[in-house]
């Protein structure tokens, strides 16, 4: 089935919190999926649906100028009758596919300028733009008149504490990256929240926090956790590799020691086949959400209350059945037996 075929079942099954892709080529391929491009997969989902927000979680603004990226934004907006939700992020792409000097592009400052641009081509007025990192003109064009939104929501994809700072100060919501755990849900909000005192900002209560969050939902739960357990492993191998001062890890409340074979399997070469690292209480430390509907009931509110009030949902199965079934059993059991958060 494709991504509209999975965006169809979201939305029959009230799963408001929408349809996200993220532009992970190398991540589809690394597990059989055809690495397509994010923008047009996002059009085909638009058109597939017609209740539930469709979101990009995230691109990266080392690959394409802002003015570029705020073009495809406003064409998914358009498209999608107003549905679509912008979100941007470093991304591994960005600082090692493309060997980007991550010490002269600064993550924070080049995020920083391309919201600034994004949001002036939403608006439709005319600027000229002379940045640190970037230059953009366009003439004005009457968005509103037209019918269009002059505002796109921006989410940030936010791992470090200067980008949650940057986060709470200028974004309309922020995303953390895939694994994770209560404590760095709650580390990440003090950030954010700290970014938005500074900017004499008020976050609203319902500010969006979310995450992307493994994810297999199965009346067989071993059967479900078997399936997120070679993806937690990759995640634990890319945040070995790509995080300093790792606080992911850390709020895990594992010991060091359980990263030790991950970072032999690195050193090997063999960090593709970590599957067997992987144990029920790495996975349950991380709240990857996998196991029964009860099991997972569970595990989201424990997200919920730490508060991420938007759990991007990565579903794992090993069909495309198995897939459905996670999507159907979290629509119709899950979600909506959960608490507002304690």
């Amino acid at each position: 089935m494709s991504f509209p075929g999975y965006a169809r079942q979201t939305e029959a099954s009230n799963l408001m919190g929408g349809f996200w892709i993220a532009e992970a080529y190398h991540w589809f391929r690394q597990y059989g999926l055809e690495a397509r491009g994010c923008f047009t997969t996002l059009a085909a989902v638009s058109v597939a649906t017609e209740r539930i927000p469709i979101g990009l979680g995230i691109t990266s603004p080392y690959m394409r100028h802002p003015t570029i990226q705020a073009s495809e934004a406003a064409g998914i907006d358009e498209l999608s009758g107003g549905r679509f939700i912008m979100g941007i992020g470093v991304g591994k792409v960005g600082i090692e596919y493309l060997e980007y000097d991550i010490e002269k592009l600064r993550p924070v400052g080049v995020h920083h300028e391309s919201m600034e641009i994004m949001r002036k081509v939403f608006a439709g007025e005319a600027y000229e733009y002379k940045g640190k990192y970037f230059e953009s003109s366009m003439p004005a064009y009457d968005r509103a008149g037209d019918g269009l939104r002059t505002e796109i929501p921006i989410y940030v994809g936010a791992t470090g504490p200067f980008m949650q700072k940057l986060s709470g100060r200028e974004s309309d919501g922020m995303l953390l990256a895939g694994l994770t755990s209560p404590p760095f849900v709650k580390y990440a909000r003090e950030n954010m929240e700290a970014g938005a005192e500074k900017a004499g900002r008020t976050l609203p209560p319902d500010f969006p926090v979310g995450g992307v969050i493994l994810c297999s939902c199965s009346r067989d739960g071993d059967k479900a956790r078997d399936a997120t357990r070679p993806y937690t492993g990759t995640y634990v191998v890319n945040k070995i590799r790509n995080i300093k001062n790792d606080v992911i890890l850390a709020g895990s409340g594992l010991p060091d020691s359980a990263w030790e074979p991950f970072r032999q399997a690195i050193a090997d070469g063999t960090q593709d086949n970590v599957t067997q690292y992987v144990t029920d209480e790495m996975m349950r430390k991380f709240t990857v959400i996998s196991g029964t509907p009860e099991d997972c009931l569970e595990i989201t509110q424990e997200l919920v209350d730490s508060g991420l009030n938007l759990p991007l949902l990565e579903v794992v199965g090993a069909s495309e059945a198995d897939n459905l079934e996670t999507i159907r059993l979290m629509g119709e059991e899950v979600v909506p037996n959960l608490r507002p958060a304690a």
